[in-house]
């Protein structure tokens, strides 16, 4: 029997040369939009067009790629703080993380955002994301840390909101947000003075295609 070749791993220059281009790509694309070309993403990350072309078919395929790569991180930021912590100080964490994600990764809202994902952006959000998140919240609201009427789907605006504050001051101090992240983290505490949230949260869908209309 004539066995079949073994398939080769991908050497670790070619891997690191990949990275770089994605992690190009996204600083490009946060800055210009996802109307930028693969010409601007080589330049930016220093490699001939052609170099990039061969890892990539098209633009689309190389924002498939980063929209794979922006959920993945999400979900598992949402999976790693579920392990090992007290349910409160669990779900802050977790908070706290997802601020950080929006407020320093200055490419994941053009990367999920960008024309024609939409809809596999709420899809992937509710399949892989949403259910750990609730998991974390049910946790934590059955263990007295949160404050009544708090919803799963409100981690994703509130991260937003952090994200815009921290858009909006990079320049002046890039570490700022992290002020504004403690303040929205601490209003999600259950406290005696505290008024009810009103009115209802949003529904899943809106706050997924508000998220999508966002600039």
């Amino acid at each position: 029997m004539t066995l079949a070749p073994a398939v080769r791993a991908p050497r670790a220059d070619a891997e690191r040369n990949r990275r770089r281009i994605l992690d190009a790509a996204a600083e490009v694309f946060a800055e210009r939009g996802v109307s930028a070309t693969l010409n601007d993403v080589a330049r930016a990350a220093g490699v001939g067009v052609g170099t990039v072309y061969r890892k990539f078919a098209d633009k689309d395929a190389m924002l498939d790629e980063l929209f794979a790569d922006k959920i993945d991180t999400l979900v598992h930021l949402a999976e790693e703080s579920s392990g090992g912590r007290e349910p409160g100080a669990a779900f802050r964490g977790f908070l706290l993380g997802l601020m950080q994600a929006r407020a320093t990764d200055r490419g994941l809202d053009a990367i999920l955002s960008a024309p024609g994902r939409s809809a596999r952006f709420t899809d992937e959000l509710g399949r892989r994301f949403m259910p750990e998140v609730d998991t974390l919240v049910a946790r934590a609201t059955a263990a007295g840390e949160l404050r009544a009427g708090f919803s799963g789907q409100e981690v994703c605006l509130l991260a937003f909101m952090v994200g815009k504050v921290a858009d909006i001051t990079r320049a002046s101090d890039p570490e700022v947000w992290r002020r504004y992240a403690q303040l929205l983290i601490d209003g999600t505490r259950p406290a005696a003075a505290a008024e009810p949230l009103a009115p209802a949260a949003l529904a899943f869908d809106d706050m997924a295609a508000a998220l999508g209309r966002a600039d």
